[in-house]
This record gives structure tokens, sequence and C-alpha cells, in this order.
């Protein structure tokens, strides 16, 4: 399921770098939860193309926060 070469360069990362392992062991909390809430690789998986996606690019990002924003305030976005 997983390729052993990506993991050996992932690790190798995690020991250079203490936010990529603070990431790393984030997304390995998360995803272990979330195959016990029955979530598909494939739901993962693209949960976390979309993040970093916004997460590249910053205009998406404030565009999502402003969402969440109105979200928050109990306003509807209206489409026309």
């Amino acid at each position: 399921m997983f390729n052993q070469e990506v993991m050996d360069a992932v690790l190798a990362k995690c020991k250079k770098n203490p936010e990529y392992l603070k990431v790393f062991e984030g997304f390995m909390e998360y995803a272990q939860r979330a195959a016990m809430e029955d979530m598909t690789v494939n739901e993962m998986a693209n949960i976390c193309m979309m993040g970093y996606a916004i997460g590249e690019d910053p205009a998406l990002q404030e565009m999502i926060r402003n969402m969440l924003q109105i979200n928050k305030m109990g306003l509807d976005i209206v489409e026309d």
C-alpha cells in the first residue's frame, strides 16, 4: 500500500526539519483516526490534495477563509 522509498525520504526529511516532522506526525495521527472512522484511502487522498492545492495558492486560501467566516456568521452564499 505504501512506497518504502518515499517513506525513507520522508523520514530523512523529518530528521532534518522539525516543522516537517510536526506535519508528518499530524498526518499519521489523523490518518489513523480516519481509518477508525471508515474513511477510505481515496477519500483521504482527495482531502489531502484539496488542502495542498489551497495551501499553494494564497488567493484561494483567502477565499476559503472568507467563506468560513461567512459560514460562521450563519450567512449563506447565494448563486444566481
